[in-house]
């Protein structure tokens, strides 16, 4: 059905497999399978079959995603799983847009709820990332902020260091004594008279 063969083909070819016989012979008293049956498995639980499928592949497809985000650390498991439950809503949209009447509407309100609770968890994973970017810029800005004060900090101990020898001569060892022996700027030594804030 799904290649485009033709209804009378599939029954007949139905009817011959031994597996088919056997369940038809004990649930349907051995009655083979017509073109009714065909049509009215086409035209509902066949399309239940196809949007089945659809989902499945949207779930794996998903699911390999998301093994490949959690390896890389972009999206937690919650987030795959709205994006799976969105998929088969998404493919269950053609059962109502082909029901008629009363069907549809009940069909499109047990939708609605649970396509307001999706959204909802949109709305409040958003809000997540803006709370943490609203956190990761106040940590900026508090960086920023004592760095601007340890920068002062220290010019003005290098201003005062240069009108007293002494505490110039304390400030040199100073920077002797905590320079880091992998600093880049080891194999240029801190000359008399200048501190690390002078290189």
């Amino acid at each position: 059905m799904q290649d485009g063969a033709q209804g009378k083909r599939l029954v007949a070819w139905l009817n011959m497999l031994p597996e088919v016989r056997a369940v038809l012979a004990l649930e349907f008293g051995g009655k083979p399978i017509g073109a009714q049956n065909l049509t009215e498995w086409r035209q509902g639980g066949y399309r239940d079959w196809l949007a089945g499928q659809e989902a499945r592949e949207v779930a794996q497809q998903l699911g390999e995603e998301a093994v490949a985000d959690d390896a890389e650390g972009r999206r937690p498991l919650t987030e795959t799983l709205a994006r799976w439950v969105a998929a088969r809503y998404a493919v269950a949209t053609r059962r109502v847009a082909e029901a008629e009447g009363d069907e549809g509407w009940r069909l499109l309100r047990e939708m609605c709820g649970d396509v307001v609770d999706l959204r909802r968890g949109d709305h409040s994973a958003q809000r997540l990332d803006l709370e943490r970017e609203r956190v990761a810029v106040g940590r900026n800005d508090a960086e920023m902020k004592w760095k601007r004060k340890i920068i002062i900090g220290l010019e003005a101990l290098v201003t005062y260091a240069g009108k007293h020898p002494e505490a110039q001569a304390a400030l040199d060892e100073l920077a002797r004594l905590t320079r880091h022996p992998f600093d880049p700027r080891e194999s240029n030594p801190i000359k008399p008279n200048q501190t690390e804030s002078n290189l």
